[in-house]
């Protein structure tokens, strides 16, 4: 499941209610350090149960009444939970007492050790025994742990039944004033727990939520939702995702689309301004899950267009990173889909402003870039270079060409430096300016090094790309010279059509360009020829044409010996090819496929 970038870019900072609450406790405790250590010290110390409820009552004011600042140490020891937790697990204990305890261990759960220390202690099998009454305290305690132990405590809440509890709290309009941290908790768990999201949508939970999030939209002028609005657009998202059927609820529920949309244009208030742009992150990240529906994208689109708002109002929005991010997976999902207009996204203005957020450097955001870059880039053509002229006027290669450099140890990674290489690629298939920059940037030498990379899309995308840059004959030999052809031959191992159709199309352009100079052929070319039938390629070429698992490859084969055949030895072959197969057709009267080439 992916993670809403609020979470991933900027850190774990809870919104809301919650985040009132635990944020500003956790990261902004006491001006003075030493005052949490002597409480707990004295608490530790103290063997009177009078004295140590008069002392815990004395942190939990004093966790209320400071000036919270950041903790450069941990403040809370194993041995302070314990004790902790053992209070609340007698049978008799003061509910003054309890209240205490659940307040304190609500506001220093925003500690990491804290919350590991509280889950190896068995800490939600005794609070959850108190959930009915300390409602409050333990869900905003619960989503703190969530956020530190990930899926180990959904796994575990999960078990414990914690959520049918708030599902009921919601379907039967209990803790109303605490909604917010119900969602908040339903929303972390969702980010870490498929079974969670999937338990959720068994129980019917998007029609409970729609119905909720209409009564915020509702009241959103007499009233601050903007929170609650947003934590239930990111549960929608995480639903939709999982569940690609839900998508025909929203198509059928003439309001709510049309009141997201109108939500997340709505006027950011000064006052405002984080969480109304969490709330358009939020919405525009659900609407970007919702245009693969075609009943949800045609109601998306069908008044003004959400592209041009995503552009104008949330691209240029620096200071915060999370609506830049989700504005730029609405523009690329709309690119991938082909949802979009050459006069919304094709220009050079805002190809322009998607380029130029490469300067932020942010690995999520850039993985986005060329990510959208691609899916503009792939209709480009030998004849159609219209696509990414804007890019290479922009001199997009220079801009990317670092991210080849990205170490690829996660998918996010991989993917990055994969459509990086078929942006290059694209943008070199019809321009010899881009295959000049390639060689005068040292791309050729990079790319030809992918070739080696343990990821096989991007092998293979390096190939497809290497093919367009060979197409400049200065080219070719910094791709021989760096065992361009030795590693290429590599991807004849692969079992994937398309790898082996990126190998043909690389060696057809290598055969195609270059083969006359001043009117003869050309010493270089003819090397090169040389060297593909040392390696094999001649051999490999004739055993695909001889299998039907490579049918669809059979013309761009025979492109490749109509070039190939200006080489004498190849052509020698050629002409003993046709001569088996005219002979085969005179004894057997069945005609055999010969390479009906033109002969030299």
């Amino acid at each position: 499941m992916n993670i809403p970038p609020k979470k991933l870019l900027l850190g774990s900072l809870l919104v809301g209610s919650v985040g009132a609450v635990c944020y500003d406790v956790a990261f902004h405790l006491f001006h003075s350090e030493d005052q949490i250590f002597k409480f707990q010290k004295q608490y530790l110390n103290e063997k009177d149960d009078e004295k140590k409820i008069k002392i815990l009552t004395q942190l939990n004011q004093s966790l209320n009444n400071h000036d919270l600042s950041e903790i450069k140490v941990p403040f809370t020891s194993k041995k302070l939970i314990t004790s902790l937790l053992e209070t609340l697990e007698k049978e008799k204990i003061d509910p003054k007492t309890k209240t205490v305890i659940m307040e304190i261990m609500k506001k220093i759960s925003c500690e990491k050790r804290f919350c590991k220390n509280f889950f190896r202690l068995n800490g939600f099998q005794i609070i959850l025994k108190s959930l009915e009454s300390h409602f409050s305290e333990i869900v905003v305690l619960i989503t703190n742990v969530i956020k530190f132990e990930k899926k180990r405590a959904t796994k575990v809440l999960f078990n414990e039944k914690y959520f049918p509890i708030l599902i009921e709290n919601l379907r039967n309009k209990k803790n109303t004033k605490h909604y917010s941290m119900i969602l908040e908790s339903l929303t972390w768990s969702c980010e870490y727990s498929s079974d969670i999201v999937s338990f959720l949508y068994e129980e019917n939970i998007i029609e409970l939520l729609i119905e909720l999030f209409q009564k915020y939209y509702d009241n959103r002028l007499s009233q601050n939702c903007s929170n609650e609005l947003s934590l239930i657009c990111s549960l929608f998202k995480d639903l939709c995702e999982s569940h690609k059927e839900a998508h025909k609820t929203f198509a059928e529920n003439e309001e709510i689309i049309p009141n997201l949309l109108h939500l997340m244009k709505s006027e950011v208030k000064e006052k405002e301004h984080s969480t109304n742009y969490t709330l358009r992150s939020d919405i525009l990240l659900f609407l970007s899950g919702l245009l693969e529906s075609e009943e949800c994208s045609k109601i998306i689109f069908q008044n003004e267009n959400p592209l041009t708002f995503a552009f104008d109002q949330c691209l240029g929005s620096q200071e915060d990173l999370n609506l830049i991010y989700a504005a730029l997976t609405f523009i690329s999902t709309c690119t991938q889909l082909s949802l979009y207009k050459e006069e919304i996204i094709g220009t050079k203005e805002h190809t322009k402003q998607i380029v130029d957020l490469l300067e932020i450097g942010n690995l999520k955001i850039l993985s986005l870039i060329v990510k959208t870059l691609k899916f503009l880039s792939i209709s480009v053509t030998l004849n159609n270079p219209v696509p990414v002229e804007p890019m290479i006027e922009l001199e997009i290669i220079k801009k990317i060409q670092p991210l080849l450099s990205i170490k690829p140890t996660e998918q996010e990674s991989c993917d990055t430096v994969s459509n990086s290489i078929v942006v290059i690629g694209n943008c070199c298939l019809p321009s010899e300016k881009a295959r000049k920059q390639v060689r005068e940037l040292s791309v050729v030498q990079k790319m030809v090094d992918l070739l080696d990379s343990k990821d096989e899309k991007i092998r293979v995308n390096s190939a497809f790309s290497l093919a367009n840059m060979i197409m400049d004959p200065l080219n070719q030999p910094i791709f021989i010279k760096n065992e361009g052809l030795e590693k290429t031959f590599n991807l004849f191992n692969s079992e994937a059509n398309l790898a082996i159709f990126g190998v043909v199309i690389l060696i057809r352009n290598l055969a195609a360009f270059g083969m006359e100079e001043n009117g003869k052929i050309s010493k270089q070319w003819t090397e090169n020829v040389d060297k593909l039938i040392k390696i094999g390629f001649i051999q490999k070429l004739f055993s695909l044409m001889g299998s039907e698992k490579y049918s669809s490859l059979y013309n761009i084969i025979f492109e490749c010996f109509m070039h190939l055949n200006n080489h004498p030895v190849i052509n020698h072959i050629v002409r003993l090819i046709n001569q088996q197969a005219n002979t085969q057709t005179q004894q057997t009267g069945q005609p055999r496929n010969p390479l009906l080439f033109s002969q030299n």
